[in-house]
Order: structure tokens, then C-alpha cells, then sequence
């Protein structure tokens, strides 16, 4: 019953982890409004949901940050309150820090962290008002610990963690919870969508995501997070994965010597 009739924005939700989290909210007796930058994505997403009462489409690029305040505004008209906000929205990366074009690390940021962190700006005033609200930002476990390959994706999720951390200790006596999703592998098509060093799609599906948790456990384990308000949320850890969450906290420097040479796609 924690959903039921809860109003809650996600976006990124024409694919994978936002797919399912949408999809899963809807069953679960939420109103949920569905951002990403296909519409037709978005209609195709809504298409079998019958209770047309309980579903707003919302198309918006998190990057377009000069539309963030009159999209959340939208939002908010549409049934007059956010309770929840989930910042799916993202892109990886595959391609050498030296082979990447200053524009691409750019998009990337500007996708991952300030189109996150731009659109819980806007709607924060509203929840502050309100006195409730849950702000969930999706993020990665390479904000923790960077990789070849990676760098300004990590880069960019590392802000996020930063941002957010900070904005929990502002808003805890304002009656906002929020919720660091931080998933490992999960079976999406986030590596096939990456940016390489000139923007254009990896176009290759990574063998660890591929083998990775289904989109619709990882919304499950989301939901369940959230309504025990964790401070973090984690999902299809690999063993290899929680073995350099280990070394990165404490022993660094063998954490630093393992990636020299670590084989990564």
C-alpha cells in the first residue's frame, strides 16, 4: 500500500531500469508521470495501462537543462504535487579519457549530473512545502570507484554522490527522504547506448551486463529500498564488483595495481 496514489516522476523511462520501475509503480497503484526523450517510447511504455487516471507522458532531455523548470512546473500542475522523484535518466561511456572529445565528456556530465541534480533542484521547493517528498537518484557503482574506459562516466556519478549526500543532510528535518540507487549489473542496454569518444553508440552489448539482474528485479529491489528509506540501494553486485567496493575503502593502492591491467569492455 506505500504506493498506492503516490504521484511519482521518473525519468529515463523509456528503457531499462526506468522502464521497469514505471511499469512496476503503475501495478502497484502509483500515479506516475514518464519522462525521457522518445514519446512514442513513452506512448508505446503506457499503451496497456488501462487506468488512463493514473498515468501522465512527459517527454523531457534531462540535458536541456533551460527546460527543467518548466518541465518539473508541468509536473506539478498535472496533479499538483510530486511525491516522489526518481532521476534515472543517464549514459555511459566506452572510450580511453585520451580518445574522448572534451564535448562528449561535457554531454555526459550534463546528462548524468546536472540534468539530475537540475531537475531535484526544481522540484525541492514544492516538497519542502508540502513537508514530504522522496528524492531517489540513480546512480552506479562506478561512483565509487572509477575504471579505464570510464572516466567521466565515473566522473559524473561520483558528483551525484556528492550532490546528493549533501542535499540529505539539508532537507532531514524537512520530511524528504533520499534514496542513492546505486545498481551494478543489471541486463540493460546501457552499454550498447554508451557515448564513445566522438558521441556515437558503443553499440556492444557488455558480457557482464548481459549476465546481469533483470530490469524488473532491480525496480523491485528499488521500491523495497525505498520504502525502508535505505540511504543506499544496491543491486546486482558481482562478487569481483564487491571485492574492489572492499579495496577501494580500505586498501587503495591494490585497488590502483588490479586496474592496470583489468579487462574491461
Amino acid at each position: 500500500m506505500f504506493w498506492k496514489n503516490k504521484i511519482c516522476w521518473i525519468t529515463g523511462a523509456s528503457s531499462g531500469i526506468g522502464e521497469a520501475l514505471a511499469q512496476k509503480l503503475y501495478d502497484a497503484g502509483a500515479r506516475v508521470i514518464v519522462s525521457a526523450r522518445s514519446e512514442n517510447k513513452l506512448k508505446s511504455l503506457c499503451s496497456s495501462w488501462e487506468d488512463r487516471e493514473r498515468w501522465y507522458i512527459l517527454p523531457l532531455d534531462v540535458a536541456d537543462h533551460d527546460n527543467l523548470a518548466s518541465a518539473a512546473a508541468d509536473a506539478l500542475k498535472h496533479w499538483g504535487r510530486i511525491d516522489a522523484l526518481i532521476n534515472n535518466a543517464g549514459v555511459s561511456q566506452r572510450s580511453l579519457a585520451a580518445d574522448t572529445d572534451f564535448s562528449v565528456m561535457k554531454n555526459i556530465m550534463d546528462i548524468n549530473y546536472l540534468g539530475s541534480a537540475g531537475l531535484a533542484r526544481e522540484v525541492l521547493p514544492s516538497m519542502i512545502e508540502q513537508g514530504s517528498g522522496i528524492i531517489a537518484p540513480v546512480s552506479s557503482v562506478a561512483g565509487k570507484f572509477s575504471t579505464p574506459l570510464r572516466t567521466t562516466y565515473s566522473a559524473s556519478k561520483m558528483a551525484l554522490q556528492g550532490f546528493y549526500d549533501g542535499l540529505r543532510a539539508e532537507v532531514h528535518d524537512k520530511g524528504i527522504q533520499v534514496n542513492f540507487i546505486v545498481p551494478g549489473f543489471v541486463r540493460t542496454n546501457i552499454s550498447i547506448n554508451a557515448m564513445d569518444g566522438k558521441g556515437g553508440k558503443h553499440g556492444e552489448m557488455d558480457p557482464n551486463q548481459e549476465s546481469g539482474i533483470s530490469p524488473e528485479n532491480a525496480a523491485l529491489i528499488i521500491m523495497k529500498g525505498i520504502e525502508k528509506n535505505k540511504l543506499e540501494i544496491t543491486m546486482g553486485i558481482a562478487p569481483k564488483v564487491r571485492l574492489a567496493l572492499f579495496l577501494s575503502r580500505n586498501f587503495p593502492g591494490i585497488l590502483a595495481r588490479m586496474l592496470r591491467t583489468a579487462e574491461v569492455k
